[in-house]
């Protein structure tokens, strides 16, 4: 094969694409530039997921005639003049690569003015052609991106549905919303205004306004320090949690970023307060000296590198373990009065952490031991929920993933093993006594020389979740009706995840249905489902990402029934075991729950002899 070397148009496209990915990655580099130029008014409008149309329009610096060709060639920055100037950045912007980017994968006119001049300038790029005209505009900059990879068909190919590439970009603009409370944003999607922001509002207020009404009566405030870094901003109370981690933000000197590390440490710290499989929210700002960090680690400038790792991961979990044990209710407290003596001093952190940390030190090293292990990865045949309506896929329940397996049916002849082992379990179960329970618990039955311990609630569960997951593949889900109906007020954004997903979401035996312009009514839910307190459990099925494969759809509504999958009560009689017996005794592994978890407990006298060390 010859060797030849890429022509330039080439290259430039190749290197486009580790800076811009897809419309957000266009979104996140523009609104950040508005942000540099010191704008306190951006305006962001989308149609078609951005993959047709963006535009981003701010009232900051502006950029002069002279300068604005140049500021679409590469690597022209006014950010920083040489290398060492990376490690003191306090812009979000910096490597001169993003307008460069843009203007190689699509059609992009900019129009811009600066304080000193009287006529602004406009410049379009097309195909590689610029052109330079004169227009009368406000200061500020307004850029518009056309047909984003028309020329890059295989780009645009793996771009997401539009719905998906909104949604995409919905969560960076919350984000940034969040981020910078002293900046008026507008996000306008398909000639709808999603949400708008007013200047310098109170940060809890914005925040509750955003994403949930009910968020701000339960977050706690945080405001703590040491020699390096500085924390503030809010966390969620043990009374609210969410299905996934949409709403965790981390912001490092205003800069959102994503930080496995910093994530990792605040999850730890709730661990026993919310429950498995459930995520904390959080809104975490921390500011620390540029030269602490390093942002230069991608493109897209989201990962960051801390030079002082041990000390940030002291300060988050001492104050994560006095806010989270003192109190577990939000607290009203006004961000703007900052005062010395509302942060928490971590200089001596050793001292208070000795004070106030409840959770034992065995059971923080246990569960900092098993933090970074990582379940092995099975080669699963990814299949759609189309295909799981469509097909009649049985499912090996006793794992946490899917084998497109037909293994449970004894009916089937070509499968000996699986009919073998089905048979063997039965037997487990015949000429059983029924002796008491215990506990009000556990039911206690004897066959010859074993006794058996039955789990009433993870019995129940597991034999309900195997049923619905039957009832599921069958499109076959028995519901109840409920006596009061329940009204759900949700914002713009979660108004359209559900409008998007509402199709999959009453194909799992929901009855929901649109009522208003910011509501939805439910008025049948799954008949295994207990009737919900409240609308946690629906931001859990939202939340859910529908257009994913089989395995991890089925492992999203396994963690869903488990939460809100109706459960036998603890104390039950002779009968109701049977039942449960009856019940586990035709799956394939009678002895586990799906997660894992002991349903049966088996006891030979060979091991209560090792109680008593005969």
């Amino acid at each position: 094969m010859t060797i030849i070397k890429l022509d330039d148009q080439t290259i430039e496209k190749i290197a486009a694409g580790e800076v811009i990915e897809s419309p957000v990655s266009i979104i996140k580099e523009l609104v950040e530039n508005s942000i540099d130029s010191g704008a306190d008014t951006i305006t962001v409008e989308i149609k078609n997921g951005g993959k047709t149309y963006i535009r981003v329009t701010d009232n900051g610096c502006g950029i002069a005639r002279g300068e604005i060709e140049l500021a679409f060639s590469k690597h022209a920055t006014s950010k920083i003049k040489d290398f060492n100037d990376l490690y003191d950045i306090y812009s979000l912007g910096f490597r001169g690569e993003a307008l460069a980017s843009i203007v190689t994968v699509s059609q992009l006119t900019a129009i811009s003015k600066t304080d000193f001049e009287d006529i602004g300038s406009k410049i379009n790029f097309d195909n590689g052609k610029s052109s330079l005209t004169s227009i009368a505009t406000n200061t500020g900059t307004s850029i518009v991106v056309k047909d984003l990879f028309r020329d890059i068909p295989v780009r645009r190919r793996f771009l997401k549905s539009d719905t998906i590439e909104a949604n995409r970009i919905s969560r960076l603009m919350y984000a940034f919303a969040i981020g910078y409370k002293d900046i008026s944003f507008k996000f306008i999607k398909n000639d709808n205004i999603e949400f708008s922001t007013n200047k310098n509002e109170d940060l809890k207020v914005r925040i509750s306004k955003l994403l949930d009404d009910s968020l701000g009566e339960n977050l706690i405030s945080l405001k703590a320090k040491n020699d390096i870094y500085k924390i503030n901003g809010y966390i969620s109370n043990s009374n609210y949690y969410r299905g996934n981690r949409s709403l965790q933000y981390i912001y490092i000197n205003n800069r959102l970023v994503d930080s496995d590390l910093i994530r990792a440490r605040i999850e730890l710290n709730y661990r026993g307060l919310i429950p498995n499989a459930r995520f904390p929210v959080y809104f975490i700002y921390i500011s620390t000296n540029p030269k602490n960090l390093d942002v230069n680690v991608h493109p897209n400038k989201r990962s960051i590198k801390f030079s002082y790792e041990d000390e940030l991961i002291e300060l988050i979990d001492g104050t994560l373990s006095i806010k989270l044990g003192e109190n577990n209710r939000a607290k009203e407290i006004d961000v703007r009065t900052e005062t010395s003596e509302d942060l928490m001093d971590f200089s001596d952190y050793g001292q208070i952490l000795n004070k106030y940390n409840k959770v034992s030190s065995f059971a923080k090293e246990e569960n900092k031991s098993n933090l970074y292990k990582t379940k092995e990865k099975k080669d699963y045949k990814s299949k759609s929920l189309d295909d799981f309506f469509n097909n009649n896929i049985e499912l090996d329940v006793q794992n946490d993933s899917i084998e497109d397996k037909r293994k449970i049916s004894i009916s089937n002849k070509n499968q000996p093993k699986e009919e073998f082992e089905e048979q063997t379990y039965l037997e487990d179960f015949e000429f059983l006594s029924y002796k008491c329970s215990i506990f009000n618990r556990y039911s206690l039955f004897e066959k010859k020389d074993e006794l058996y311990i039955l789990d009433h609630r993870r019995a129940s569960e597991k034999i309900n979740f195997d049923k619905f997951i039957k009832q599921l593949s069958n499109k076959s889900i028995d519901k109840q009706i409920l006596l009061d109906p329940i009204i759900i007020k949700l914002n713009r954004n979660d108004f359209e995840k559900f409008n998007s997903k509402k199709e999959f979401i009453n194909n799992l035996g929901f009855d929901a249905e649109i009522i208003s312009d910011e509501s939805i009514i439910i008025r049948s839910t799954p008949f295994i489902f207990e009737i919900p307190e409240n609308d946690k459990f629906f931001y859990d099925l939202i939340d859910i990402d529908y257009d994913r494969d089989v395995d991890y759809l089925y492992n999203k509504l396994r963690k869903l029934n488990l939460s809100y999958i109706f459960r036998k009560g603890d104390k039950i009689g002779e009968k109701e075991a049977f039942a449960l017996i009856k019940g586990l005794s035709a799956m394939a592994n009678p002895y586990k729950t799906s997660d894992g978890k002991a349903t049966l407990i088996k006891i030979n006298e060979k091991d209560v002899e090792k109680y008593f060390e005969k």
